[in-house]
């Protein structure tokens, strides 16, 4: 027989109520009728527990938790199904906080619950605030590698959010910071190497924090450190104003800008380079006119003796490799 349950109140007592219910429901054994095999996905959704309504308290308490019990993930399952956005906005707050034990990361995948967290992201097309806490959840998830095999799916989704998004909106930061952590090793590349392009404009993006423009440059640079990117990177059109991020007063933004540099013109190679390149291409700003070409070097060369030593070995992997014809240069 199925068991009905009636919640009574709200806040902290009501909560706690459907807690005890999710555990119930998810851990009682085969005390519940079997369903039946043609039962509707309908039924089957409405038969899953769902929590519209917690006290905030008890999410704070559960954030600290470096080690996930059954009824706590089940708690946090029914509560990313609840239809009221703010709870499921501070469920996937503390989901992302309790991404920071291990131990947590691997309870979320084996239990489905980091699953369910990239089927919210792809189901919540019109909520930019649920999209942006899933982002940041799954950013913090995707540390573990063995993580990254489930996420992986939702990053043509996240790409093309990327492509249409400006700097300025909610899903932009969470979404780069997402993709700087799933382009950490090469095996998801070819899933971002589409947004080349808009990786490359947001990285000129000024901004008062700076923090989409450096995120942005931190993804083209893990991109440039895998031969096969290379080639997309060339092609992909570039504002001007990229080469000036190499004298940027922005030591972090200064830093990246002239490591994706160096690692484009370290992969160098004829069959890389295309004799029919756009006018505004990556390729055509590196490899383009002499007069450019002298500008680069002359900058690049005041570099080899900046006070950073970072900065100065990243000056000298571009010289040394040549870049340019820059050994001819007169």
């Amino acid at each position: 027989m199925i068991r009905r349950f009636l919640v009574i109140g709200l806040g902290a007592v009501g909560s706690y109520v459907v807690y005890r219910i999710v555990d119930r429901l998810y851990f009682s054994g085969n005390e519940e009728e079997e369903e039946t095999e043609k039962e509707t996905d309908d039924k089957k959704k409405t038969s899953q527990p769902v929590c519209n309504n917690v006290d905030s308290h008890e999410l704070e308490d559960l954030a600290t938790s470096n080690s996930l019990s059954s009824s706590q993930v089940a708690f946090l399952f029914a509560l990313l199904r609840s239809e009221n956005p703010g709870v499921v906005e501070r469920t996937l707050r503390t989901i992302s906080n309790l991404a920071a034990f291990t131990s947590n990361q691997n309870v979320m995948r084996e239990s489905g619950l980091l699953k369910a967290v990239v089927d919210t992201l792809q189901r919540s097309d019109d909520s930019p605030g649920i999209q942006a806490c899933c982002c940041q959840a799954l950013s913090n998830l995707a540390m573990n590698m063995a993580n990254q095999t489930v996420v992986q799916s939702c990053l043509p989704f996240v790409v093309k959010k990327i492509v249409r998004s400006t700097e300025t909106d909610a899903t932009t930061l969470p979404s780069l910071n997402l993709l700087t952590n799933m382009t950490v090793l090469d095996d998801h590349h070819h899933h971002v190497c589409p947004a080349s392009a808009k990786l490359l404009q947001l990285s000129v993006k000024e901004e008062e924090a700076s923090t989409v423009q450096l995120q942005s440059l931190k993804v083209l640079v893990n991109l440039s450190c895998n031969q096969t990117s290379i080639e997309t990177l060339l092609h992909s059109p570039v504002p001007p104003q990229f080469l000036a991020l190499i004298q940027s007063t922005i030591a972090d933004i200064q830093l990246r800008a002239l490591t994706f540099v160096a690692n484009v013109v370290s992969f160098q190679d004829d069959e890389v380079l295309s004799s029919d390149f756009a006018a505004d291409s990556l390729q055509a700003l590196l490899y383009g006119s002499g007069g450019r070409r002298r500008d680069i070097y002359a900058m690049v060369l005041k570099l080899t003796k900046h006070p950073s030593e970072d900065i100065r070995k990243q000056a000298s992997r571009i010289l040394v490799a040549k870049m340019l014809g820059y050994d001819n240069q007169d």
